[in-house]
């Protein structure tokens, strides 16, 4: 185990004087292809969670900076790849994005989430005037299209991804979510009206994506489907018919299968979506990384789960590694694949540091990873 003991800023110093010694001799999709094939790589894939908004207070901006000037995104971006090595670009909808298309009203913090001031649909007898939505002539899609090709031609080496939410929980940026609740036992057939044409429409999305820059890597985050909101019975008859549509449906679309994360309590669910087909399974870190494993593992691949709050927010140096340590020492040998990830989003004011913490303990203890097995740089720890 590596302890630090020294002043904060010492810690911070020897940090990355150690980071500087440890060599990528791969880019992420590289290394992603390589270890999806079964091959040996430099490390351990990871992955942040790190939302725009997390990474633009990092480098001193608000979210609002990231989101309305294509420039400050540029430097953003740009500083991201120089200062971590964070060479993927993610582009696409929000929880909420689908729900303004179509008329829910939102509010945009200065530097923070957005969330939904007014929701479109707060009686089934307007359900007639939701529209379809066109990705290429709707003004808020059409600016996302955009901004991917451009980021595509700005950065021609870095990979690029997009993603939605799931349906249940575009269907909450569109009904209120007491109201959609209450239909569950009460209006289930308008619900499902509801809940086909937020699959419809976030496929619809995936389509256009496609066909504006090719074929590229998917998730959908879906909240709403942990144990914490919904009861197993209303995730089975709700949930997870559409979410079957959504993975059968980008498989389609991409020729390859899209991986989900969904924030809360799951465990009831895991065989659920492994049966579904996602490719992989973002778990949060109230849920053990060693049961997954042990249920689901050897079906899809697993990623997770850094505390966001506990550890990468109010966490020291310390914590963090040791942190992604006990993941990778969990989780790494799951058959299907391991990737190092925070429990849900990085949260705005995580320090620097932690985000180095973090990359360094993947490149130490996820050094010399294969599929299946646990890498060399926890083998030789032990």
């Amino acid at each position: 185990m590596f302890i630090f003991h020294f002043h904060p800023l010492s810690i911070i110093y020897e940090l990355k004087k150690l980071m500087k010694n440890q060599k990528e001799e791969m880019t992420s999709l590289e290394r992603t292809k390589a270890y999806n094939a079964g091959q040996e790589v430099d490390y351990l894939p990871f992955m942040l969670h790190a939302p725009d908004y997390a990474m633009a207070n990092i480098f001193g901006y608000t979210s609002t900076d990231y989101n309305s000037d294509f420039e400050t995104r540029i430097k953003i971006i740009e500083a991201m790849r120089t200062r971590f090595g964070i060479d993927n670009l993610s582009v696409g909808l929000t929880l909420r994005t689908l729900g303004a298309t179509v008329g829910s009203k939102l509010h945009y913090p200065k530097n923070g989430i957005d969330y939904v001031e007014d929701h479109i649909l707060k009686d089934y007898k307007d359900m007639a005037s939701l529209k379809e939505i066109d990705p290429r002539k709707d003004k808020t899609l059409s600016s996302i299209l955009e901004t991917a090709k451009r980021l595509k031609d700005k950065f021609p080496d870095m990979n690029i991804t997009t993603r939605s939410a799931g349906p249940i929980s575009t269907a909450v940026s569109i009904r209120p979510i007491e109201s959609l609740l209450k239909d569950t036992r009460k209006d289930p057939e308008n619900l499902h009206r509801l809940l086909e044409f937020c699959t419809r429409n976030s496929l619809r999305w995936f389509e256009v994506f496609k066909e504006e820059l090719g074929a590229v890597g998917t998730s959908f985050s879906d909240p709403v489907s942990c144990m914490d909101v919904i009861s197993k019975s209303q995730f089975d008859e709700f949930s997870l018919p559409y979410i079957k549509k959504m993975i059968e449906g980008i498989y389609k679309i991409m020729g390859r299968k899209p991986g989900s994360h969904i924030c809360g309590k799951t465990n009831k669910i895991w065989t659920d979506l492994a049966d579904a087909g996602l490719f992989f399974f973002s778990v949060d870190n109230c849920e053990d990384l060693h049961e997954v494993k042990l249920t689901v593992g050897d079906r899809m691949q697993i990623a997770g789960n850094v505390p966001p709050v506990d550890v990468m927010l109010y966490g020291t140096i310390d914590d963090v590694i040791n942190s992604c340590k006990e993941c990778i020492k969990k989780c790494a040998d799951s058959p299907k694949g391991f990737i190092l990830a925070t429990g849900c989003q990085l949260p705005i004011g995580t320090p620097e540091e932690n985000v180095d913490a973090f990359i360094y303990a993947a490149r130490k203890y996820g050094r010399g990873a294969k599929l299946g097995q646990m890498p060399k740089g926890i083998q030789e720890e032990e």
